[in-house]
């Protein structure tokens, strides 16, 4: 059931999940205990997320309306294709979002028009402005708080316009894409790189706000935290002047596993100092890091039980492609080389590289020359560097805190004005 109206300043939430959510849980944590009314809309996958955090999570099937069959029929057409037991809320919240989205779909396009949209672009198309002002009419929010994703957060950024109620929309990473374009009213960014590139495309640079990302948190916190690596190394049978590397795999194999590989099997004969932690993806295929396993022999060896944060800590380079551990291994101060087949930094999104805060290969040549040139490092080199970073990416434990205060100021502020 959707809340009553309250007489404390409410935040309207609204999260796809993934990274978006958990960025969003310690902002919302905050901004409960300084006494604000936190109302979610947990959408897919941030349910469950939400509701091990201590939300009670709003779906649309909150305002899914009894007489609504045209809504129904399409949500139990697609929810028949689309929906993920054990992923998604339930398969009620499945049909009430589906369906809900594509009868407003119907809305904006018509028939004809949704059917072709949704045919080129599946759920992409979707922009669920009608069912979000449901949202808005029964809670009444004072702020909306988003991510920078399409589809219903970018739809909460525009109702919020039309009944010009401030918002807060927060970026994960480099901001390079124009989906990353978030027309907020205010717009927090990790680091400052990340607003400069929003600027270069027509944000508003006294939008944005230098705060960092709260799922990066847990570094600065592991940072100042005894060590592990020196058991981990040795229960792994990892000397302590072997060149260690976490392979974070892909959930698949595609040109980019094979490349990271193939330039393995090319320098591991000529470097024997190199070992390869191997990670499998946790929706991957086991089978994949047997394979590996095969072509690079005693030099590899498959960890999957480490938890990350120990695992990155106790090595002393990360290998992987386009992922956010990446970013992670770079906070601790570990050396990083990333694979790719182009560099088209837009679409791959981790450009540690324009940074100096990585390699990048796009060719087996490319790899062979990078992991050739990997050498071992003191503790104290990997100390300074990850300072340095950290700094950079204001990873110090207090981004929650940072984000919630631009929350605070967009109600206090009380006006509309578009980032973009």
């Amino acid at each position: 059931m959707l809340p009553g109206p309250t007489q404390s300043g409410r935040v309207l939430a609204v999260s796809y999940g993934g990274g978006h959510v958990l960025m969003l849980i310690p902002v919302l944590k905050y901004l409960q205990s300084v006494g604000y009314d936190v109302q979610v809309v947990g959408l897919t996958t941030a349910a469950a997320a939400l509701r091990n955090a201590g939300f009670s999570p709003l779906g649309f099937k909150d305002i899914l309306r009894s007489d609504e069959d045209r809504a129904r029929n399409h949500g139990a057409r697609l929810a028949g294709e689309m929906h993920q037991p054990g992923k998604v809320n339930s398969l009620e919240e499945s049909i009430a979002y589906l369906g809900l989205s594509y009868a407003d779909l119907e809305d904006q396009l018509g028939e004809a028009g949704a059917r072709e949209a949704f045919q080129q672009q599946g759920r992409q198309a979707f922009l669920p402005r009608g069912p979000m002002r449901r949202f808005f009419d029964a809670l009444q929010p004072d702020v909306v708080l988003t991510t920078n994703s399409p589809r219903a957060e970018l739809a909460s950024i525009q109702v919020a316009a039309e009944r010009g109620i401030p918002s807060v929309g927060v970026l994960d990473l480099f901001g390079l894409g124009s989906h990353n374009d978030i027309p907020a009213d205010f717009v927090c960014v990790p680091f400052q790189q990340a607003a400069d590139n929003l600027i270069r495309r027509g944000i508003r640079p006294e939008a944005l706000r230098v705060t960092g990302n709260p799922n990066f948190d847990w570094v600065h916190q592991f940072s100042e935290n005894s060590s592990q690596a020196a058991d981990w190394r040795k229960a792994h049978g990892i000397r302590s002047e072997d060149l260690l590397a976490l392979f974070a795999m892909k959930p698949v194999w595609d040109e980019k596993e094979e490349l990271i590989v193939s330039s393995l099997e090319r320098v591991l004969p000529d470097k024997p100092e190199l070992k390869i932690a191997l990670r499998p993806h946790p929706n991957g295929d086991t089978r994949l890091a047997d394979n590996v396993i095969a072509r690079l022999g005693s030099a590899a060896f498959v960890d999957d039980k480490t938890a990350l944060p120990v695992a990155i800590d106790s090595c002393d380079a990360l290998i992987t492609h386009k992922s956010t551990v990446a970013v992670e291994a770079a906070l601790l101060g570990r050396q990083v080389a990333l694979f790719h087949t182009d560099r088209d930094y837009s679409t791959h999104a981790i450009p540690l590289s324009l940074y100096d805060w990585s390699s990048l290969s796009i060719t087996v040549e490319e790899g062979v020359e990078t992991l050739k040139a990997m050498q071992k490092e003191t503790r104290q080199a990997q100390e300074e560097r990850g300072k340095q970073i950290r700094e950079a990416w204001n990873c110090d434990g207090n981004c929650p805190q940072r984000i919630a205060e631009v929350v605070i100021q967009a109600i206090e502020s009380g006006a509309h004005q578009s980032a973009a």
